[in-house]
């Protein structure tokens, strides 16, 4: 590499947060470079179909090659971030005892993963896992800037390769704060609010409507013939008999707040899932996979939804359905269920997330 580009790389600062981002997406079917000139992240797959790129792929093959290490830069793989090493290091950050045995024998052997994703959820110490882990990604990140002689920008500032400021960027400053709340209902099935918040620019604006409700369970379930257990029910909000995956709320010891993390919860979430499983369709798995925990509506409520997937379940029992429950199991085989999303029929939007998440997880380990 010639001095022009070795000043070149000095004066380039990286957004550190695509750097993080390519680290937390890493797999093992792409392999991402840093394009420095558009600042974006590219990628090509790491094995092409018969050993040969497809024409796009090939043109920018083509381009990483002539412009490599001076215009693209190859972002870490997942065997650079060594996610095992990572787990093993979260493990030992934990104070000696029940659950840092139980993590340890978790991750001996194969399924190391899951198991070990299984247990952390099963602990409530997931939120803990998260950070570590995205503190972890976030050091590999600045590591990749450092070893390649990038500035990088964090937040509101720039840093150079040794870390220390070397340049002022716009400050994203865009939360809003909220300054009054009117609970327009309250009960023990909703918290619907009235607030005014004022914007980042100091104006006040009202009324914003959200509302709390419980966390819940969605659990996409295959039978010992590969079906997928479904329920039909009602729902009011559309006013139609929809058809589903087995789910429901989790329930909370004080009877008090719906939100993600507050309040003391009487089971968690994989128990819940069991449960919910069990009282619907009348089926039981002892092959369960968490896949996602994700906020049901970001825009107006704070409710989590909480995904698993359950392999090869089996009839057991009789539905057991609380009073307000009317609904019927339907088995349906993959291709019924891939036609029901995407012809509209399956009209749950976090039900389809999870149709999709459980597809690739399928596709990437083999699992349930």
């Amino acid at each position: 590499m010639g001095k022009n580009a070795g000043d070149k790389q000095k004066s380039v600062i990286v957004p550190l947060e695509l750097v993080y981002n390519a680290v937390e997406s890493a797999d093992d079917e792409w392999k991402q470079f840093l394009d420095i000139e558009k600042m974006e992240v590219v990628s090509l797959p790491e094995y092409p179909f018969a050993g040969e790129y497809d024409e796009d792929d090939q043109k920018l093959a083509d381009q990483i090659e002539e412009g490599w290490l001076t215009r693209f830069f190859r972002l870490p793989s997942r065997f650079d971030i060594h996610e095992y090493s990572i787990m093993e290091r979260f493990i030992w950050s934990l104070p000696e005892g029940r659950v840092q045995d139980t993590l340890e024998n978790a991750i001996r052997g194969r399924g190391a993963f899951r198991r070990f994703k299984d247990a952390v959820y099963r602990f409530g110490i997931e939120e803990k896992w998260y950070d570590f882990q995205e503190a972890k990604y976030r050091e590999i990140a600045i590591e990749w800037c450092e070893s390649h002689g990038f500035g990088y920008r964090e937040g509101d500032s720039d840093r150079g390769a040794d870390g220390n400021q070397s340049g002022t960027g716009e400050e994203e400053n865009l939360a809003w704060e909220e300054i009054s709340t009117e609970h327009i209902v309250q009960d023990e099935w909703i918290d619907f609010r009235r607030s005014a918040y004022r914007f980042p620019d100091g104006k006040v604006f009202e009324p914003f409507y959200s509302y709390s409700r419980r966390d819940y369970v969605v659990i996409v379930a295959t039978d010992e013939e590969g079906k997928y257990l479904c329920v039909r029910q009602f729902r009011q909000g559309i006013k139609k008999v929809t058809t589903e995956f087995p789910a429901g709320c989790i329930e909370w010891a004080d009877g008090g707040s719906r939100k993600a993390g507050q309040g003391t919860a009487a089971e968690d979430a994989m128990e819940a899932a069991r449960r919910e499983l069990l009282e619907e369709t009348g089926y039981e798995s002892k092959e369960w996979k968490y896949l996602l925990s994700i906020p049901s509506n970001a825009t107006i409520a704070d409710n989590y939804a909480h995904i698993f997937a359950a392999g090869n379940c089996r009839k057991s029992g009789k539905q057991h359905l609380d009073e307000t429950e009317f609904l019927n199991v339907r088995r349906y085989s993959a291709d019924e269920m891939e036609k029901m999303v995407y012809q509209g029929d399956f009209q749950q939007a976090v039900h389809v997330m999870a149709w999709l998440l459980a597809q690739r997880s399928r596709g990437n380990d083999g699992n349930c």
